[in-house]
């Protein structure tokens, strides 16, 4: 027999070896990122110790901060939307919330609230009412926001019929509904509006909202100069209002 066969290991590929280096990088990346995550969401360090609430005007920032104060001592990372929300329960003026943490302990509640478009007279209590028709609270004494007021009918009755009015209203600037002292719908449809010295504003639907604004603002704006009795604008069609 020959000489035994010499058996010669040869080099390993370079780019396997650099494949199988970035792998391992990888994973140690990937473990030590999981475990940041599990120290930090148990933490006493990030813990909440203050709680902010920003953004309220019709609810009570100090009452949702009180409702709140059961998160304190969680960690940041672990508090949810969810959890906040649960807290806070049902809130009808509070139409979102967006929770977030500051560090190093502090969670800010950012509460987006419905915005009023009306007042809902029910006997003798008074409700600020969303542009969906919901009653969002009652009036108090520090609103000093100026919006129509809207007496209970079968129409505020009827959750849709309501709903049409408020949703009319929602389209309307601010400078006109600051003029107008009551709101009602008609049988067809129509919003028709009270406003100063026996006037009425005739909107008509939701339909061509800018339009309408633009030319009912130039009507109030030269009324403000004339003497004239009980006024009817009609900007039914804004291409072609008509006062009488």
């Amino acid at each position: 027999m020959g000489e035994a066969a010499k058996v010669v290991e040869l080099p390993e590929n370079p780019e396997k070896k650099r494949r199988k280096i970035l792998i391992i990088v990888a994973a140690c990346i990937v473990v030590l990122s999981l475990a940041a995550v599990l120290i930090l969401s148990f933490s006493p360090v990030i813990a909440a110790k203050k709680i902010e609430v920003t953004g309220t005007k019709l609810v009570d920032s100090k009452k949702l901060g009180e409702s709140l104060e059961p998160l304190k001592g969680t960690p940041l990372p672990r508090i949810s939307e969810a959890k906040v929300q649960e807290l806070i329960g049902d809130q009808p003026a509070i139409d979102e919330i967006v929770v977030k943490a500051q560090m190093p302990n502090t969670l800010v509640v950012e509460v987006i609230e419905a915005v009023p478009v009306a007042i809902l007279l029910e006997g003798k209590k008074e409700y600020l009412v969303s542009e969906t028709g919901k009653k969002l609270r009652t009036v108090g004494k520090k609103d000093k926001d100026k919006l129509p007021k809207i007496k209970a009918t079968d129409v505020t009755a009827d959750a849709e019929q309501f709903k049409l009015l408020t949703g009319i209203l929602s389209t309307i600037d601010k400078k006109v509904l600051e003029e107008v002292s009551t709101a009602s719908l008609s049988k067809a449809g129509f919003a028709e509006l009270a406003l100063p010295k026996n006037r009425t504003l005739i909107w008509g639907d939701a339909k061509k909202a800018a339009l309408k604004n633009e030319v009912a603002l130039i009507f109030l704006k030269e009324l403000e100069k004339k003497h004239a009795a009980k006024t009817t604008i009609d900007v039914t069609n804004p291409e072609n209002p008509v006062v009488y």
